[in-house]
């Protein structure tokens, strides 16, 4: 199970109302900090929907749980195979 499989599952239903009431956030704080609707995360409250990859890993960050060290690794994986791609096109 991947690491944001396992964050979408605490963005569902009274999981996500106790992590909110834990982070001393609500729908209207995360809605204002991540641009995701407000209807979008009252589906996932009240579990009418499953959360996509990218709002699932925006409200995450928000939340802190996602670390933000994670997305620097990512990212440096990605630049070392752009790099790797560009020397072999030269």
């Amino acid at each position: 199970m991947t690491t944001l499989h396992k964050v979408k599952t605490q963005l569902l239903g009274p999981a996500f109302t106790k992590l909110m009431r834990a982070k001393r956030t609500n729908k209207y704080r995360i809605r204002k900090a991540t641009g995701i609707s407000y209807p979008t995360l009252t589906n996932w409250e009240f579990e009418r929907q499953w959360p996509k990859d990218d709002t699932a890993e925006k409200v995450a960050r928000y939340l802190g749980l996602i670390p933000d060290d994670d997305r620097v690794a990512e990212l440096e994986k990605k630049q070392a195979k752009i790099k790797a791609e560009l020397e072999r096109l030269r």
